[in-house]
């Protein structure tokens, strides 16, 4: 799933249809759409659909190449320390990996302008539970039920330890046994507080 502003969308469909069903002056998308949908000729509105489609497509190439440039420029200047134990269990300090707060792929659809750093050490199971649990590509409730298997028989320390770094990604996780429903709000420096619109890549 890719997010694009819905400013962005416009403007681009404008372009793309000016020689063939050109907005009208302040005519809004909402408008435009409305006028499109009485259009009697069922080929000429499928055209229209189409060219909807191809600016989709290019927003969402346009904005995944962005994300990857910005991923890779904020993993350059990521300097995480010397390993450490778990936070969570306290264990497998040799192999544990250094978890973002915030994943860096979100931050970017969050829009941050600069890499927030701030981290964890995770052990590798860990670190896949915690990533079962804020995922943004399904909702929370599902999450929820994705990561509860290899939550049920983990101990409460544990799970307070992780439900803390749900909390702290800016998650609320719906969890099915009802251990835990844990409301924080997210945080970061916005590039775009206006409304955005999600494609559907």
């Amino acid at each position: 799933m890719q997010r694009v502003t819905r400013a962005a969308f416009v403007v681009a469909l404008k372009k793309e249809v000016s020689g063939s069903f050109p907005f009208q002056a302040d005519e809004t998308f909402e408008d435009w759409v409305a006028r499109a949908r009485e259009i009697p000729n069922p080929s000429r509105r499928a055209m229209l659909a189409a060219r909807m489609g191809v600016v989709k497509q290019r927003l969402v190439a346009q904005y995944s190449a962005r994300k990857s440039a910005w991923i890779a420029s904020a993993r350059l200047t990521f300097q995480p320390g010397p390993r450490k134990a778990c936070y969570v269990c306290g264990g497998f300090g040799p192999i544990t990996q250094a978890h973002h707060v915030i994943p860096l792929n979100e931050q970017f659809d969050l829009g941050f302008v600069a890499p927030d750093h701030e981290h964890e050490w995770l052990c590798p199971n860990h670190h896949v539970i915690l990533h079962l649990s804020i995922d943004r590509s399904s909702s929370h409730q599902k999450l929820g039920r994705r990561a509860a298997p290899s939550l049920a028989h983990t101990p409460l320390e544990h799970f307070d330890r992780l439900m803390e770094l749900v909390g702290r990604a800016g998650r609320t996780t719906q969890w099915p046994d009802s251990r835990s429903s844990s409301p924080l709000a997210g945080r970061g420096l916005f590039r775009d507080p206006g409304a955005s619109v999600t494609l559907q890549g």
